[in-house]
C-alpha cells in the first residue's frame, strides 16, 4: 500500500497524477485552464501539450506515483524544471542512516541527513546527468528521501535542465520538498 501525502508546488507549475496524464484529457483541461486565466498563452498551447505529455510519459516509465512540471511558453515549450515522487520497498532497514550509507558523496553532489515537516530525511543535490526523454544531459537535481510509514521509501526527485541557475533552483527545490507531508499531517512551511 503507497503512503499518501500532499506536496505544494508553485501556482505557475503543472500537477498532475501520472496515471490519469496519460490515460485522459486531463493535461488537455490543465492547459486549457491555463490558458483561460493567461489568454497569452493560447499561441503555446500545442508546445506545451507536448512537454506535459513528454514529462508524463517519462514519470509513468520510471514509475513515479506523482507529477509536476514548470514549462517556459516560446516557440517550443521548453520543461524547465520536473518534480516526480516515488514510493519504493526500499531495504530491510529503511532508516535514515540506512538510506545515507547506501549514497555515495562526490564532487557534484552533496548527501546531508535534513529534518523537513514529514521527518528526518536524506537530501542529495548537486548537478548530475539526467535521462530526459532520448537524451542525457547535466541537471540541477535535488532528491530527498525518507522512510514512508508502513514501509518502504519515499523519494522525491526535482530537476532542472538550466544549470546555469543552480543555486536558485536548489533553493526552490528546498522550498517544495520542505512543504512534503504525510496525508493528515499539517506542514508548517510555506
Amino acid at each position: 500500500m503507497k503512503p499518501e501525502f500532499t506536496i505544494r508546488v508553485p501556482p505557475v507549475w503543472f500537477e498532475f497524477d501520472v496515471w490519469r496524464a496519460t490515460r485522459t484529457g486531463d493535461l488537455a483541461r490543465l492547459v486549457d485552464g491555463r490558458i483561460a486565466g493567461d489568454a497569452r498563452l493560447a499561441k503555446f498551447r500545442g508546445p506545451l501539450l507536448k512537454a506535459l505529455r513528454e514529462a508524463a510519459e517519462q514519470a509513468e516509465r520510471q514509475g513515479a506515483v506523482m507529477c509536476a512540471a514548470m514549462t517556459q511558453p516560446q516557440d517550443e515549450a521548453v520543461l524547465t524544471a520536473m518534480l516526480m515522487v516515488f514510493h519504493t520497498e526500499g531495504a530491510a532497514d529503511n532508516s535514515v542512516e540506512a538510506i545515507a550509507s547506501q549514497i555515495t558523496a562526490s564532487e557534484r553532489r552533496t548527501v546531508a541527513v535534513v529534518e523537513i515537516p514529514a521527518g528526518p530525511a536524506v537530501r542529495v543535490r548537486g548537478v548530475e546527468a539526467v535521462r530526459l526523454g532520448e537524451r542525457t544531459v547535466d541537471c540541477v537535481s535535488m532528491q530527498t528521501l525518507l522512510p514512508a510509514p508502513g514501509g518502504g521509501v519515499v523519494s522525491i526527485a526535482l530537476t532542472s535542465p538550466q544549470t546555469e541557475l543552480t543555486e536558485s533552483w536548489l533553493d526552490l527545490f528546498d522550498a517544495i520538498s520542505s512543504t512534503f507531508a504525510w496525508a493528515g499531517q499539517v506542514s508548517t512551511t510555506r
